[in-house]
């Protein structure tokens, strides 16, 4: 205690202030200096003894930095009292401390020399360990350098192992693409609907498919190793050899029309497509077909074309039947007004007869032109086809020779056709008479025979190509004749107007036949073949409802009438005509040379005029136009039509209206008076056709 209370006695000394002379920035200069030194002392020293710590094993001489570390710490003690004697002068215990900083300085001191060789062997060790690292290093850098090469090959070995992969992959698809796409092939000539066969340079047939089989009739097990000659008519075998000509030139052939030969004999028209075959070398070794056949397209197309002329025909038929018709009125009504007047013992009187005679048989071809041409005369009833046929049966008997049987299968409950019964009546004599006249002076059969028949589209493209028929449900009527029959040549024209094989004919039976049918709504169609006959088969839509009963009307023997009538036509001849023979009848008559004359006409006499003989085609003004003008000044006005020829849509149009009566040119004065004194006295308008 005493020691303590020397070391810390301060009574005999001045503090370091006063030495200092108590200067406030001196004592702050000396404070903060010898605090910063004891503060970074201790903390070096702290620095060493957490070093040696943590690294005791790997540190050598350690205990030394330990020493250099109380060395410090010893440093900055006398700091830390310089702090103190600032203001307390406690001097022998900074003696003290500075003692043992001192003793602390000395031992380390003596202690450090020994050390000083072995650590610089540790040195050297060190130096030479470095060199050793440094060749470590350098073999490592080797040695990682040539792992990174083995890395880099390894990694283009994957590579050019994922590119053999997917090269291998993507060819493998490529293969499979194009045995799918040889299946695919092979799939589509297997279900093609054309033949598809191929043959090599000297005509060998090597493939054929399944349609080549239907088009040709040949299997493929029969004539895969025949030559394609077996196909090739005598008179196309020319043709064939330049096929062949243009394959070894390595010419395609794109599209060529020809004929061929199927297995059953009968001759088919072809549409090719031949391509030159090579090998792997680019060698042509061959041809592939393409085969289409068109036979029933040429036929529809012919048939066609037929269609078309017999069209073109039919208009110039009837122009010329219509303006004949309008001269036969001048002559055949002048004639009978004539012949009219005189008695029948005048010698004039045979002469005059001739003509009227003459004049009936021009009406009757211009009636058979204007059938041919689908104008004829019409008037709509509804007809049984059976019934019709049974009718004329006695009238047909009569009109064959006796060697040729007629026979008939009539369907007993046919439906209804809208039809002219006259016209129809004329179409089965001319089809029997002409089957009686192929049989000629040998005994054979003429068969008719009537049904019902439901028509497709299917049946209408395959039997009747170009016709405007409809489907649904039709009345078929077939003559059949066991005759010579027809070549395809003659089959080809029957229908053509003038066209005859009859020595004596005039060759427009038939022409008549198909207008008739055509104007029905109807078509036909001809089977034929040299020595086996033929059948001609017409088509009519059916109808609904009952057939008209036959029905009588008495006429009055006596034609005379009186009143004024307005005469409408554009042709003079034809107003003279008709005015003469009207004005014979006991009629006043008004005549005007076109429609907007006749209505102006009628406007100034309508309370006079009681019927009014309008014709149908005329400039300025037509006839249906005259006719409605008409009606609307009068709607009880009797209009009697009168045509060169009856377009049936305005005839139509006219009776939905109600005219009086219809008259077809050419006619006498009689049959004339006979329907204007019809239409005048009859009570309620009336459809009256002469």
């Amino acid at each position: 205690m005493g020691v303590l209370s020397w070391l810390f006695s301060s009574n005999k000394f001045l503090a370091h202030q006063y030495c200092y002379l108590r200067n406030p920035a001196l004592i702050q200069l000396h404070l903060w200096s010898d605090l910063l030194i004891g503060v970074a002392y201790v903390a070096i020293s702290l620095t060493l003894v957490y070093m040696v710590r943590r690294g005791r094993q790997d540190i050598p001489f350690h205990w030394m930095f330990l020493a250099f570390g109380a060395f410090i710490v010893a440093c900055g003690g006398t700091h830390f009292m310089e702090i103190v004697t600032l203001t307390n002068p406690l001097y022998w215990l900074a003696g003290s401390v500075k003692a043992v900083t001192a003793l602390a300085s000395v031992s380390t001191a003596l202690a450090l020399p020994p050390l000083v060789p072995r650590a610089l062997r540790l040195v050297r060790a060190a130096k030479l360990s470095d060199d050793r690292q440094a060749e470590l290093e350098i073999t490592n850098t080797a040695l990682q350098q040539e792992i990174l090469e083995r890395r880099r090959a390894e990694a283009e070995l994957r590579e050019l192992a994922d590119t053999l992969d997917a090269r291998v992959r993507e060819r493998t698809t490529e293969l499979a693409r194009a045995n799918e796409k040889l299946a695919e092939q092979a799939e589509i000539v297997q279900h093609s609907h054309d033949a598809i066969f191929s043959w090599s340079l000297d005509g060998t047939i090597n493939s054929w498919n399944p349609a080549a089989e239907r088009v040709f009739g040949y299997p493929a097990v029969e004539i895969v190793g025949c030559n394609i000659a077996l196909l090739v008519p005598t008179d196309q075998r020319s043709e064939l050899g330049q096929l062949i000509d243009r394959v070894r030139a390595g010419e395609p052939t794109e599209s060529l029309e020809t004929i061929r030969t199927r297995k059953d004999g009968i001759i088919i028209n072809v549409h090719l497509t031949v391509s030159p075959l090579k090998d792997a070398f680019g060698q042509i070794r061959g041809a592939s077909v393409i085969a289409r056949d068109i036979t029933e397209q040429k036929r529809s197309e012919e048939q066609l074309q037929r269609v078309q002329k017999l069209e073109s025909l039919g208009l110039i038929a009837g122009g010329v039947a219509h303006d004949f018709n309008n001269l036969l009125v001048g002559i055949l009504g002048n004639a009978s007004l004539a012949l009219e007047s005189l008695p029948p013992s005048h010698p004039d009187h045979v002469l005059l007869d001739n003509v009227v005679r003459a004049s009936e048989r021009a009406a009757h071809l211009t009636r058979q032109l204007l059938a041919y041409a689908g104008k004829g005369r019409f008037v709509s009833e509804k007809v049984n086809l059976s019934h019709l046929v049974r009718d004329i049966s006695s009238l047909i008997q009569t009109s064959i020779p006796k060697s040729v049987q007629l026979r008939m299968e009539l369907h007993n409950n046919l439906p209804v056709v809208d039809a002219d019964p006259g016209q129809l009546q004329q179409v089965i004599m001319n089809l029997v008479i002409n089957g009686a006249e192929a049989i000629g002076e040998h005994t054979g059969v003429v068969l008719v025979t009537s049904a019902v028949q439901r028509v497709d589209e299917a049946y209408i493209r395959q039997n009747f190509a170009g016709e405007s028929l409809e489907e649904g449900t039709y009345v078929a009527l077939e003559v059949h004749d066991s005759g010579c029959g027809m070549t395809e040549e003659v089959r080809a024209r029957i229908f053509d107007p003038f066209f005859t094989t009859k020595f004596t004919g005039r060759g427009l039976g038939l022409s008549a036949v198909i207008g008739i049918i055509r104007s029905h709504k109807g078509a036909i169609r001809v089977y034929s073949e040299p020595g086996k006959g033929s059948t001609f088969k017409i088509l009519l839509p059916a109808a609904e409802g009952q057939p008209k009963e036959a029905q009588l009307v008495s006429l009055q023997e006596e034609l005379r009438g009186t009143g004024l009538v307005l005469v409408v036509d554009d042709e003079e001849l034809i107003r003279q005509t008709a005015k003469a023979a009207l004005e014979r009848y006991g009629y006043a008559v008004l005549a005007a040379e076109d429609g907007q004359r006749g209505v102006d006409l009628f406007r100034k006499h309508m309370n006079e005029v009681k019927a009014v003989l309008l014709d149908m085609t005329m400039p300025v003004m037509g006839g249906e136009e005259a006719f409605r003008l008409i009606r609307l000044l009068c709607p009880t006005a009797r209009v009697i039509v009168s045509s060169g020829y009856n377009e049936i849509e305005a005839i139509r149009r006219f009776t939905s209206k109600g005219i009086a009566a219809f008259i077809q040119k050419p006619y006498t004065a009689a049959s004339l008076a006979r329907i204007l004194k019809l239409a005048i006295e009859s009570e309620q308008d009336t459809s009256i056709s002469q």
